[in-house]
């Protein structure tokens, strides 16, 4: 179980910290809810119900600064990500967001990015919700990036593009 002060992913929301443990009453039920806080946004908090295994697994620890750097030089390798429906693409990207892993973003930006460099080559441009999932993607992967390494978001933004050949 996650501690008070303790720095995690939660899911499309990025890096939070676990600001304190509430409890509230429930339709008659006493419940346990963690109070998530984004790192670098004042004024928001989320309220996870930790008795929900559902809500509980959209939670999940930082990498460490090994792991990150292994993850990130080892990116251009993995498994390209490409989907060529479709449909079938926003669902699988949709799941990579909520998810939040650190693998899965890297495989998504990079197939993203190669994506749109063939688009760029035959004279189109990628598809908005193509774009929109690259931002996403980038904005989460840049949060976690950030939190580990001690970076700005810019520098973490930099970091990942450098370590994935993206220019």
């Amino acid at each position: 179980m996650y501690q008070v002060g303790d720095r995690l992913v939660y899911g499309v929301h990025g890096v939070c910290q676990v600001a304190r443990e509430e409890q509230r009453r429930v339709d008659g039920k006493e419940l346990t809810y963690l109070a998530l806080e984004p790192v670098g946004q004042r004024g928001t908090c989320y309220l996870v119900p930790t008795q929900n295994p559902s809500a509980m697994r959209r939670l999940r620890p930082l990498q460490d600064r090994d792991a990150m750097e292994q993850m990130l030089l080892l990116g251009p390798t993995l498994p390209d990500a490409w989907i060529p429906e479709e449909p079938v693409r926003k669902q699988r990207y949709r799941e990579f967001i909520a998810g939040a892993e650190g693998e899965n973003l890297v495989r998504m930006i990079c197939a993203l990015y190669r994506h749109r460099e063939r688009q760029r080559a035959a004279g189109k441009k990628c598809h908005v919700s193509d774009e929109n999932f690259l931002r996403d993607a980038e904005k989460l992967l840049s949060s976690e990036v950030a939190a580990v390494m001690d970076l700005g978001e810019d520098q973490a933004r930099s970091l990942i593009r450098e370590r994935l050949w993206i220019h």
